[in-house]
């Protein structure tokens, strides 16, 4: 499995992986998620011999990405890279793709002199997998945010070395 920029010809498949993973991640339509992919500091897919098995997608401060959570964060944070959404397809889940993503990421942060990372998970609806395995790998809760009356999301912070 290789870790590699996202093309242009990924762009179908990524939309059915997104689509598959509501309501953890947040739908696109083709148009929306080419805007998405264009504003995006990473926009990397993990490719299992031409099957595409995860996506992450992140954000570097400033960018003009309209996400109310990565405004929410920028306003509170300096020197990050947030990440908008990382999906594995569930048959290639529970095989470490979600860590060799994010340790990736860090790396390409550190090299461009980030200090953390940041994210949301959703609370409610609830996405008890997720907060648990940014648990486990080093993330902490720093606030969680409501939204409406059925939505409620964890941010969380990883400091990196």
């Amino acid at each position: 499995m290789q870790i590699r920029d996202l093309a242009p010809t990924d762009l179908s498949a990524v939309l059915r992986l997104n689509e598959a993973a509501l309501p953890a991640v947040n739908s696109h339509d083709a148009d929306s998620l080419a805007v998405l992919v264009s504003q995006a500091d990473r926009c990397w897919v993990v490719d299992d011999d031409g099957t595409l098995a995860g996506l992450l997608v992140s954000f570097a401060p400033g960018a003009p990405y309209r996400s109310p959570h990565y405004r929410w964060l920028q306003d509170r944070f300096e020197r990050f890279r947030y990440v908008d959404r990382v999906i594995i397809s569930p048959m290639h889940q529970r095989r470490g793709l979600g860590s060799k993503l994010y340790g990736a990421l860090e790396e390409h942060a550190l090299g461009h002199g980030a200090q953390r990372l940041l994210c949301e998970v959703n609370v409610l609806p609830a996405n008890p997998q997720s907060i648990a395995f940014h648990e486990r790998s080093g993330w902490t809760g720093v606030s969680d945010r409501r939204l409406g009356p059925d939505k409620v999301v964890r941010y969380f912070e990883k400091p990196l070395r």
